[in-house]
Formats: C-alpha cells, structure tokens, sequence
C-alpha cells in the first residue's frame, strides 16, 4: 500500500477533528508518518494560540459588553488548549521525550498561566496589570519561537528519512558512514556494516502486487528499526536492501545483533489486506570497518557476504572475517548457528 493510500485509510477511521495518538501513529505507520503528525501539531499548536492570544487581549481590551465569550479553553483546569491535552497524552513518546519538546511545554504552561492571572484578576476589578500583560508578551513570543525551532529540526530531520519506510536514506547513510568510519579509525573500536536483503522479494510484486511489496518492505523496516540496539542506524540501501551500521561491535557481537534480526523477521509474516499471509524472510551478510578499505570497499564485502548467505540457501547471515586479507579467498563465515 503506498504512504498516500495509507493515510487515506487511517483518516477515514479518525473522527472528525480528533488528534491522533502519537504512540499509535509510530506503532501503526513508521517513524517518517510520526514526524509528519508532529509537524502537524506544531503548525496546528501555533495557529491555535495566536487565535487564543487575539481573544484574551479583546477580552482584556473591549468594554464590557462588546468582550467575546469565554470558550472552554480560557480556564481549563487540565490542559486549557488542544496542543495541552496533545502533549500530556503524548509526552513519554520518544520523539517527544526530549528537551526541546520539554521545554516548549514549559513554556506553554507559563503562557497560560498568565492569561489566567491576567483574566481572573481583570474579572475582579476590570484592571490589567501591566507587568503581567508584559510577562504574556514575552510568554508568547518565546513560545512561538520554540515552535519555529521544534518545526525546522523536524522538517530537516524528515528530510533525512526515506519516506515509504521509515529508515535513513542513502545521502544520509553515505555522510553518517563516512562520520563512523573515521571515529572507528580515530577510537580503535570495532564497527560493522550488514546488507540485509528480503529473500524472493521480486515474486512479491509480481505475484502481489507493489502495494503488498511496500507492506513487506514497511513490516521489515520496522522489525530492523525496533530490534537493533539504540546507537545502531537503519538505512533504506536501495530496492528491497538495507543497510544497517553497528558501532561499538567487533564480528563476534554483529553476527548475534544480526542472527537475532534475522529470526524475528523470520517470525513476523506479513498478512496483506485480503487476508493472504506471505511469509518473509532475509539474507543478511556483513563486514567490519578497516582503516585500510574505504567505505564503498567495505560495503563491497558486506555485499559478497550477502550473496555468500544467498548461495548458502537464503534466510542465513553471513558475516567477512578478515577482510583485509587476500582478495581471491573470498572467506565468509557466520550463518545462523553461528550467533
């Protein structure tokens, strides 16, 4: 199912103006679907408070009879505005449990903390206090500035992911590779680069269909993203390939990740929308990073790894030794007994 058709399908079942719950959004479509709702909240939560900002200075302003009534927002007890009751629900997500976000909130609670002392005290007497109105201003200047900040991070952040599954694109991975390879050189810690390849994947499309390719594709990305360790990055290599870097793992610790990866995947069949279940399973193959081979050479051995895995039989890992030994031996090892 292509991204378009599956937000068609997950709006149809929302209910009309209701916000989506951030940990379903992420458990259901993928991390790229996740960030698009956030930016969507963000642009939403900004909207929404310049209109609440307009009503509580008119309400401030305007005599008596000419103020606007109180909507439900001005004194709520709880969240006092959408964007409030967003965040509460959706603050322990991890794209959210962070201190940008945390902060942007804090700040909203301070916004609207001055409105109510502002409102209510206006409420009593009819003044307003001009060290807290000038409180507000600067309340809600900061607070739209964070949100332009929180809006740019994710916007460039998106730019970075593949859109269809989640992981990091390829002009990514080739920066963030580079970045790796020199810390590895520069620390003298092992990496690991691992191809991971679906098996039969081109009888998928023809036999199913590209909408039933793309669920696969989907269903393993999100299998690789959830089950590598956190410092581990998943990237979208090309066609039905990914490219996964493991920091911090010598040969002998890669092969356990990657076997693990490969049993859970193994596990997890796909069931397409009329109820056809279509078992997946992978080839995966891997190499360490050297200071003697470049990043292109090294992705080279991880491939011939992978087609070692693929002429073993398929649904195997296999991973290079020593790959700055001779060239003509060609020696892979690792397979599932191995991990």
């Amino acid at each position: 199912m292509s991204d378009s058709q599956n937000r068609g399908a997950r709006n149809s079942k929302a209910k009309p103006g209701s916000s989506r719950k951030m940990g379903e959004s992420i458990a259901e479509v993928g991390m790229a679907d996740a960030e698009r709702d956030i930016l969507a909240e963000l642009d939403k939560a900004l909207s929404e408070h310049i209109s609440l900002l307009l009503g509580w200075c008119r309400r401030l302003t305007l005599p008596a009879g000419k103020q606007p009534p109180a909507t439900a927002h001005d004194h709520s007890e709880d969240h006092d505005c959408d964007f409030g009751a967003w965040y509460a629900l959706n603050r322990h997500n991890r794209l959210i449990d962070q201190p940008a976000m945390h902060a942007l909130a804090t700040t909203h609670e301070q916004l609207h903390a001055s409105a109510r002392r502002l409102l209510d005290g206006h409420e009593i007497d009819g003044s307003v206090d001009e060290a807290e109105f000038e409180m507000l201003s600067l309340r809600a200047e900061s607070f739209f500035a964070q949100l332009r900040r929180l809006e740019r991070a994710f916007r460039t952040a998106r730019s970075d992911v593949d859109p269809l599954t989640g992981t990091y694109n390829r002009q990514t991975m080739l920066s963030d590779l580079g970045n790796e390879r020199e810390r590895s050189v520069r620390t003298d810690t092992p990496t690991a680069i691992a191809l991971v390849d679906l098996d039969h994947f081109k009888a998928v499309n023809d036999t199913h269909g590209h909408q039933a390719g793309d669920l696969v594709l989907q269903s393993v990305a999100g299998i690789l993203q959830s089950h590598v360790r956190p410092f581990d990055k998943v990237y979208r290599y090309g066609g039905e390939e990914f490219l996964i870097c493991l920091p911090n793992a010598d040969m002998k610790q890669s092969a356990r990740v990657l076997e693990r990866l490969r049993r859970v995947i193994e596990a997890s069949p796909v069931t397409l929308n009329d109820g056809t279940i279509l078992p997946v399973t992978a080839s995966i193959g891997a190499a360490p990073m050297t200071k003697t081979r470049t990043i292109e050479q090294i992705i080279e051995k991880a491939d011939q790894a992978l087609y070692a895995a693929k002429e073993g039989g398929r649904n195997k890992v296999r991973v290079w030794r020593n790959p700055d030994g001779p060239k003509n031996t060609g020696k892979t090892d690792g397979s599932k007994s191995d991990a």
